[in-house]
């Protein structure tokens, strides 16, 4: 049986085969100009599902890396408010020695002096402890909204007497890896106000101690011993929460390397698997963009009429 191909037949085939091939070069074009070989599972069925793996691991490691950095920040702004605190308890340390001497003692002018200068240092610790840096609070624990401290009663004058403390009992905690969390807004009274280690209550007490007229002799030098002792205390209780918070940043700091060299690994592979080789591209679009012409060629000498075709 003989079977004859049709010059119709023929002019089909040779469009099918140019548009089977302008789609590869289309394709191998559009790589180039990306630069992306994959990207969507039919472009590489057997490295898609690597590829989403990798993704999604640097999506997650960019979440972690931003919540590391926003904890760092967070506990840098921390230190340095504790910083400030305890300044301002060596100068109030100070002050106490002053305020003990008996030339001191002798002078009304200069003892209400000294105890204005130490309502000034209340009222800096005050602002330190509920500042808000980023705006949110620091020293509240959870209670981000919340100002931690607040002056809860006064004297005659109007002078603050007691604190208050308003914010959470637990402290903020920053996801940086899983299962793992950092300490990054701790909570106030435990910090500021530990028993026996009342940063307020001592300048409280040691500017009551310079306007107290009736303190003379034995009993001034024990009140004022006495008050340095609560204000080695309180400075005490500060640094401990400095050292911990500095640790905290250690600890980021560990993490936060990690979490890059896993980033990079994670990118470097999303790069290999997704990525276009631009040399191997180049030689593929200069193949098809080849085996196009010759398609051309051949389909042009097909499609030519001849008279055997208006005979048949």
């Amino acid at each position: 049986m003989n079977v004859r191909v049709t010059g119709q037949v023929q002019t089909g085939n040779a469009i099918g085969f140019v548009q089977q091939r302008s789609a590869q070069l289309a394709r191998v074009q559009q790589q180039v100009s990306s630069g992306l070989r994959v990207e969507r599972p039919s472009d590489d069925p057997g490295a898609f599902p690597a590829l989403s793996q990798f993704k999604a691991a640097a999506g997650r490691l960019d979440t972690f890396a931003q919540n590391a950095g926003d904890a760092t920040a967070t506990l840098n702004a921390s230190v340095s408010a504790l910083q400030d605190v305890n300044d301002l308890l060596v100068r109030a340390r100070q002050i106490a020695l002053e305020g003990a001497d008996s030339a001191a003692a002798a002078d009304p002018a200069a003892r209400e002096a000294l105890a204005v200068e130490v309502d000034g240092l209340l009222d800096q610790a005050l602002r330190s402890a509920n500042g808000r840096p980023d705006g949110k609070t620091v020293f509240a624990g959870t209670a981000l909204d919340t100002p931690p401290f607040r002056v809860a009663t006064t004297d005659a004058q109007g002078r603050p007497l007691t604190i208050a403390y308003d914010g959470a009992a637990e402290r903020a905690r920053t996801l940086t890896a899983p299962g793992q969390t950092v300490d990054t807004r701790y909570t106030g009274d435990a910090v500021f106000q530990r028993p026996g280690a009342d940063v307020f209550g001592s300048l409280v007490a040691l500017r009551d101690a310079l306007r107290d007229p009736a303190l003379d002799g034995p009993a001034r030098a024990a009140a004022f011993n006495q008050r340095l002792g609560a204000l080695d205390s309180a400075r005490g209780a500060i640094n401990d929460a400095m050292g911990e918070q500095a640790s905290n940043l250690a600890t980021l700091e560990s993490i936060t390397a990690l979490i890059g060299d896993q980033k990079l690994y994670a990118d470097t592979r999303t790069g290999e698997l997704e990525g276009t080789d631009f040399a191997e591209a180049v030689v593929r679009m200069k193949e098809l963009e080849t085996a196009l012409q010759a398609i051309f060629a051949t389909t042009v000498q097909i499609v030519q009429p001849g008279i055997l075709d208006f005979i048949r």
